[in-house]
Order: structure tokens, then C-alpha cells, then sequence
């Protein structure tokens, strides 16, 4: 063999090497039949073989999970084999970052390239993985220097030109970056301002529009990374608000949208003051709510009305809101949205747009969870289909959804107040007074059995909505008397916020050292401790006579305390009882 630390040339084809001996040439002669001998050769130990490695990050619902990806540039046939991945468009970067090095001028090697993106085990799918792939490939070639990508993730999709393009998902890599202690993100220019709502001083983040740009941060040469003159890197720009209303539309397809209330108030609504109170002591609470009443009385009207007294999001409920939206590629605003989100879905949503789906090739959430620390509203709830209807129950219990696909299971937050309206038949006449219904029996059966048992026993607030019968102005309706309350009221937006706001902060304060806020979600351990023991006996007389389930009693001591924080006591009374339970059966 040849001695180790010579060097030798028979890789290019030479016939000898430098101080050869008979026995050298023998050896470099069979090199010539056998292409794969030289593998384990000496001469080839002076031969380094290079691996380059950077950051970047996959995402499974919203937690992100730093990816490490690593090239290897080893001698042999001229390949370029990625481990670590099954997803069809992630085993494409192959091609992608070819075409992009090449276009930038790099010299691309004519060897075996291997990458691998670990750990194995994460799932990994889309493209924007690309940009880490051509990082840590000239990091191998030592086209730049390897350093520059310490504590660096680097994402964002390739086009084949070199330009970089934008990804979704930025807020929760940006999230998990500022947890993890990443010191700098490498991304497409058009993804910065989203980037930058979350980041501080200790992270930095550079935008790239160029696969170019990329490689002049991390310290290449300006001879490496010249392009012709007839050449020029295309330029990525922020999506506009008609792009962005597209990719919405397609996504959701129509079946769900957000409503804008911020101009909404309810000295628009004429009469109803009963549904006014229910729906106050809904928004103090937390509390579900399933409307009835003929058409055009006005039950939309109340409910696109609710977000009007809502209190504003706390910033780590806006974080996570915002976040939803940017997995989903809406766009984020900045500062962040605080106000509560409205999800009108319209009776036709799939159960996969409704719970989440594939969109692309990764899991998507759905509409449940886009209404997450917000008001999900179903109108005309007996006209969707049972499935969808029936997926309601787990995220109504734990505030969780989980989408379950060939691709994996992902849960996703869903925690939302849910808002049903519903007429009173099929034809909707029922209760009208300008009209006959003409339903059968059958069909009245048949249609209040379209929202199950269960899911009417998780709903807290049933309220009957009747038809108004006096056209009074808004102005004159704004302070009324209300039969329920037993008080006049004043009930326009302003003063239903001020009162909700000062309802929360007494429930706040009660379970400042619990694990919830709000009524809605307090623990039955803890109402059954907490209540006074006078109400526990009402609500103990309900069970005997099998009028209500467990889980209903549970929720009108619930109401009852929202009551009780809306009034300013400091526990709910036989009264507030009496009016949870009028809330919980109407009727009764």
C-alpha cells in the first residue's frame, strides 16, 4: 500500500504518486478496475471527509422542536441521499437546493452527500427546511465559515432561482427560540415583522430574500457567491391583505369566518333584556350558551354582540392566539390583537375544517381551535351534520382538541365559549305570531334530537328568545327594566364591559392560587367545598327528583357564582340560584 502520508493522485486518474514503489503501482493499477477500492485505500486518509451542521426547527401543533441538520460530503459517486425524513416535498429539497446553489455560482460537489435531520423520531414535513439544508451543505464545502451557525436556526423555502420564500408557523419557532436560548433566527424577509412581535434583545433576527443573503451573513466571499450580471435574486415581499384574504379563503373554504365586532354594540338590539342579562352573565362566567327563537328576533344580533363586553386578552393569550394564526399562515398583527376572537361558522363546515385537518402536508387546526380564548357561534346548530356536532363534546370537557391522521395525532388548544342558535321547529313558525307552523310531530322530534342529550347537558345557559313586539329606538332601550334582575339596567356595551371587567377581577382573585379563572371552568371539588351549604341542599333536591345530571348541577352553581361576582357579593345567594336554575331549565 501506499505510505499513509504521502499523497497520491489516484483519484484524478494518474498512472503513479510521489515516491512510489512496485508494489504502490500494483496497488494503483487495480484501482483503475475497481472504482469502489480506493474507499479504503491509505492514500485516501489524507482526505477529510467534511460535515457540516445547522439548526432549524419542525412544528407539531404549536410546540416547536429544534432540528439539527447535518451534511455529510464523503468521496464517492456523485449522490445526494437525505435520512431522517419520509415526507415527499421535504425529500425534494434535494432538487431545490441544487438548482438555488447552482444559480447563486456555488461549484456544486461531484461526490456522495448525505443529510440527515435529526432527531429521526419528530415528524418533519414541508419545505421550509430548505434553507437549513443549503446552510449547513456550504458549511460542509467550506463555502462559509461553520461557526457562523452556532445557537442559529435557519428557515425558509427555496425557489429554484436562489430566492427565499416565506413560511408559516413563525411565532411558535419564535416562542420556543426564546425558551431554548437560540440567539439568532435566520428567515425569509417577508416573515420579520411577524417574527419581531415576539422577539427581545437577546434574540436577533435576520431576513434573507436571497439564498445570497444567506450566505453573505454567514461570512462567504463575494467571489463565492457572485452570479452573473444578466442574474438577480428575486425579491420576496409581505403577502397583501387581498393575497392574504385568498389563502384564508382556501383554507377555510368558505365554511367559517371571523366577524369584525368592534363596531357592534347593544343599544343596538331593541327589546330583550332578559337575553342581555343571560348573555352578561355569560361573558362574566365564561359560560355556553344555546339561543332559541323564531326567525329574526334577533338571536344573531345578540350573539355577534357578545365580544363587545368581553375583557381584553391577556398578552399569553394573545401570544397564543396569534400563534394558532400563524400556523395557519393568516396574517398577525402588531402590537397583538387583544380583543377576543368571533368564529361564525356556517352549517355546511366539514368535520375537518371544524376540528382540523391536512392542509398541504402537515396537520392543520380547524375552527375550534382559530376560536381559541374566544366566542365559537354555530347558528342554525341543528342543521349541521352529527359528527360535527358530536366532536364538540371532548373540547367542551378539556378545552383540547386532538386531530388524528394517517400522519399522527396533534392536539391542539380549544378552548372557546360556545354560542348555539337554533329556531324553535324546522319551518321556525313555531312560536312566531305571523305565522302557522307547519310541522309535524315527527319532524319537531326529529329536529330538537339534531343536537344530542349530552351536548345539550354541557351547554350552561339555555335562553328562549321571543319575538319582539314594540319597535322602540335603541336610545330608549338602553335603560330598561329587567324581570329577571328585578332592576333597571343600562344595557349598552360601555356599562355591560365595566361590569363584566369587575366580575372577572372577583373571580380572578378567588382562584388567583387555582389552575382556572373563571366560574365556567372552576373545579366541582371546589364549588361543592365553597358553596354555601343552604344551596347545595336546592341544588341536592334537583338530583333526587332526576330533574337535572350531576354535571347540570355542577353548572348551575357555576352560574350562580358568576351572579353572585356580577351583583358584587362574595358568594351567591338563594336568589342567584333560582335565577341560575331559570338559566340552566327554562321553562321550569
Amino acid at each position: 500500500m501506499c505510505p499513509p502520508a504521502q499523497s497520491c493522485s489516484v483519484m484524478d486518474g494518474s498512472a503513479s504518486c510521489a515516491n512510489s514503489s512496485p508494489r504502490t503501482l500494483r496497488c494503483h493499477r487495480n484501482h483503475r478496475y475497481s472504482r469502489y477500492r480506493y474507499r479504503t485505500h491509505a492514500c485516501e486518509e489524507d482526505r477529510i471527509m467534511n460535515i457540516g451542521q445547522a439548526l432549524t426547527a419542525s412544528v407539531s401543533g404549536l410546540t416547536a422542536n429544534t432540528i439539527t441538520v447535518q451534511a455529510f460530503i464523503t468521496p464517492g459517486l456523485p449522490t445526494f441521499t437525505m435520512v431522517g425524513a419520509k415526507d415527499t416535498v421535504l425529500l425534494q429539497a434535494r432538487e431545490r437546493v441544487r438548482a438555488a446553489c447552482k444559480t447563486t455560482g456555488l461549484s456544486w460537489p461531484k461526490t456522495r452527500i448525505t443529510v440527515n435531520l435529526s432527531p429521526a423520531s419528530l415528524p418533519k414535513y414541508g419545505a421550509s427546511y430548505d434553507l437549513a439544508v443549503a446552510a449547513c451543505l456550504c458549511s460542509a464545502m467550506r463555502c462559509v465559515n461553520p461557526f457562523a451557525l452556532d445557537d442559529t436556526l435557519v428557515l425558509g423555502e427555496l425557489a429554484l432561482d436562489g430566492s427565499v420564500l416565506p413560511i408559516t408557523s413563525v411565532l411558535p419557532i419564535v416562542s420556543h427560540a426564546l425558551a431554548t436560548g437560540i440567539q439568532r433566527i435566520i428567515l425569509p424577509e417577508a416573515n420579520v415583522p411577524e417574527a419581531r412581535i415576539l422577539s427581545d434583545d437577546s434574540l436577533s433576527i435576520l431576513g434573507v430574500k436571497h439564498i445570497q443573503d444567506l450566505l453573505r451573513i454567514l461570512g462567504a466571499s463575494s467571489n463565492t457567491i457572485g452570479l452573473p450580471v444578466s442574474s438577480s435574486p428575486s425579491v420576496t415581499t409581505q403577502p397583501t391583505q387581498n393575497e392574504a384574504e385568498q389563502r384564508y379563503s382556501s383554507l377555510t373554504d368558505g365554511s367559517y369566518q371571523f366577524l369584525d365586532t368592534a363596531s357592534r354594540d347593544f343599544t343596538d338590539v331593541i327589546g330583550h333584556e332578559d337575553a342581555k342579562w343571560a348573555l352578561e352573565i355569560a361573558a362574566a362566567g365564561g359560560h355556553h350558551v344555546l339561543m332559541q327563537g323564531p326567525p329574526g328576533v334577533g338571536k344573531t344580533m345578540l350573539a355577534s354582540r357578545l365580544p363587545s363586553i368581553l375583557p381584553d386578552l391577556t398578552h399569553e393569550e394573545a401570544i397564543e392566539a396569534a400563534c394558532i394564526r400563524s400556523s395557519l399562515g393568516l396574517p398577525v398583527t402588531s402590537p397583538l390583537d387583544v380583543t377576543a376572537p368571533f368564529l361564525n361558522v356556517h352549517h355546511n363546515v366539514t368535520l375537518a375544517s371544524f376540528t382540523g385537518g391536512i392542509q398541504g402536508a402537515t396537520i392543520k387546526p380547524g375552527a375550534m381551535t382559530l376560536a381559541h380564548h374566544g366566542i365559537l357561534f354555530l347558528d342554525e346548530a341543528p342543521e349541521f351534520e352529527r359528527n360535527v356536532m358530536q366532536a364538540l363534546r371532548t373540547p367542551l370537557e378539556t378545552g383540547f382538541v386532538t386531530v388524528t391522521r394517517l400522519r399522527g395525532a396533534v392536539s391542539y388548544p380549544a378552548q372557546f365559549q360556545l354560542i348555539l342558535a337554533q329556531n324553535p321547529c324546522p319551518c321556525g313558525h313555531l312560536w312566531s305570531t305571523h305565522g302557522e307552523c307547519t310541522c309535524t310531530a315527527q319532524e319537531l322530534r326529529r329536529y330538537r334530537q339534531r343536537i344530542s342529550g349530552p351536548i345539550r347537558d354541557r351547554i350552561d345557559i339555555k335562553l328562549d328568545v321571543p319575538p319582539v313586539h314594540s319597535l322602540a329606538t335603541p336610545a330608549a332601550s338602553s335603560d330598561t327594566y329587567s324581570p329577571l334582575l328585578g332592576t333597571h339596567a343600562h344595557w349598552d356595551s360601555e356599562h355591560m364591559r365595566e361590569t363584566v371587567r369587575l366580575a372577572r377581577e372577583r373571580s380572578a382573585y378567588r382562584y388567583q392560587n387555582l389552575p382556572w379563572s373563571t366560574n365556567a371552568h372552576a373545579d366541582a371539588s371546589w364549588l361543592m367545598r365553597q358553596t354555601p351549604r343552604s344551596l347545595l341542599t336546592a341544588v341536592n333536591a334537583l338530583l333526587k327528583r332526576e330533574e337535572i345530571t350531576v354535571r347540570g348541577a355542577h353548572k348551575i352553581l357555576r352560574i350562580a357564582w358568576s351572579i353572585s361576582d356580577l351583583l358584587g357579593k362574595g358568594h351567591p345567594d338563594a336568589d342567584d340560584l333560582s335565577a341560575a336554575q331559570a338559566l340552566y331549565l327554562p321553562g321550569n
